[in-house]
């Protein structure tokens, strides 16, 4: 008994392996400064990332940004923690890390 292989079939084999090689990214960021005075801009580069297709920025302050490589100024003084997540060409996998900014 033969079997036929049909277009979907093949479809389908190829997402499934293309998806499951894909590699993770990881997160990784530099800030300019991590304590900064109250509007002073800070510089955010994600260089260090790898396998990264995607971005979101999260400052702590409730700004965000899907740039690569943003920058922000925090308008009242505190410590807040920046939240980086990159995300893989497909947005399955995807890696978080973070750092403390103190404003004064």
């Amino acid at each position: 008994m033969k079997t036929k292989i049909t277009v979907a079939s093949l479809l389908l084999i190829g997402t499934i392996a293309f998806t499951s090689c894909m590699k993770k990214p990881m997160a990784c960021f530099d800030a300019s400064k991590t304590t900064a005075a109250v509007n002073e801009s800070i510089s955010f580069t994600s260089t260090c990332s790898m396998d990264a297709h995607h971005y979101e920025w999260n400052f702590g302050d409730g700004s965000m940004s899907t740039d690569a490589n943003p920058s922000h100024a925090y308008t009242n003084a505190g410590t807040y923690t920046v939240k980086l997540m990159t995300m893989s060409k497909n947005s399955k996998k995807d890696d978080e890390t973070s750092k403390t900014i103190t404003v004064q």
